[in-house]
């Protein structure tokens, strides 16, 4: 149900609707009972969850916060992610899950998309600048070492050099561990596709490029401030990059690779880190 200028996904899935709690709390025991140690919440805007059918509770907990507490109670499943929020979504109960929940993951993917508000506007987002960094103030209050990742639209129709320079700024400020980076690219049927003032393909492609390079800079020095600490990894299986090492996930979400057996996969252990590649960690077992 939200509208943003320049996604044709709305109109081609169509209004929200949610599952109900019970339901979804039934099928993640199954997995847990299976085995399963993480589980991811995946839905389109998934903070607006129960948002029509479900009520506020007493506390103030929204349908998706209660969601949240009722698969935190399951045996044996250790860890809850969820994809893709909506800025607009993270309210106060939401901010203070990630204090009060343990099997809640010190993660977040929230998509900003530009740090103009005059873009923000136009794309129909529903929020500041000013309100997502608010945001992640205080996310990092109740999770210091939380991990975010972000998704940025460059070049859309009628963005200035000035727009672009918000959008660097706050990638400065806010020193994301990942940014999904796109060059805008019109939808058929969507208001942003014939909006005025369309945005040349090589200036996309240069913003685009001058962008990548400050989140790279940024995120390697995210990856190496981890250097000595030690983290708790699900391991995953194999990695990707070498087919003698394993790979899983930090609860930051970050990649750590390291030597050991193939039974340790499907398990949660603790590594060491001991180097920092891009966009992923290297460790040893504790």
């Amino acid at each position: 149900n939200q509208h943003c200028t320049y996604c044709i996904v709305p109109e081609t899935r169509g209004h929200e609707f949610s599952r109900s709690i019970d339901g979804i709390v039934k099928e993640c025991r199954s997995l847990a009972d299976s085995g399963v140690k993480e589980i991811t919440l995946l839905g389109q805007i998934v903070t607006s969850f129960g948002r029509f059918d479900i009520p506020v509770s007493e506390d103030g907990r929204t349908g998706f916060v209660q969601l949240l507490d009722a698969i935190a109670e399951i045996d044996g499943l250790e860890r809850i992610r969820f994809t893709a929020p909506h800025p607009k979504g993270y309210g106060k109960d939401l901010v203070e899950a990630y204090g009060r929940i343990p099997k809640l993951c010190e993660s977040a993917h929230i998509p900003v998309q530009s740090g103009s508000d005059r873009i923000l506007k136009l794309m129909h987002r529903g929020y500041t600048a000013e309100r997502f960094l608010e945001i992640i103030d205080q996310l990092r209050e109740v999770q210091p070492t939380i991990g975010l990742a972000t998704d940025i639209i460059v070049g859309f129709p009628g963005e200035t050099e000035e727009d672009f320079q918000a959008t660097v700024d706050l990638v400065r400020r806010v020193h994301f561990d990942n940014v999904f980076l796109f060059k805008y690219s019109p939808r058929q049927n969507t208001p942003a596709a014939v909006m005025p003032d369309q945005i040349p393909q090589e200036v996309k492609e240069d913003r685009h490029a001058r962008l990548l390079q400050v989140v790279n800079e940024l995120a390697q020095a995210s990856y190496e401030q981890k250097m000595g600490a030690t983290v708790e990894v699900l391991v995953e299986g194999v990695s990707r990059r070498n087919v003698n090492r394993l790979q899983g996930r930090s609860r930051c979400n970050k990649i750590v690779v390291f030597e050991g057996p193939a039974e340790w996969v499907g398990t949660i252990r603790k590594f060491k880190v001991t180097r920092a590649g891009q966009y992923s960690l290297y460790g040893e077992p504790v």
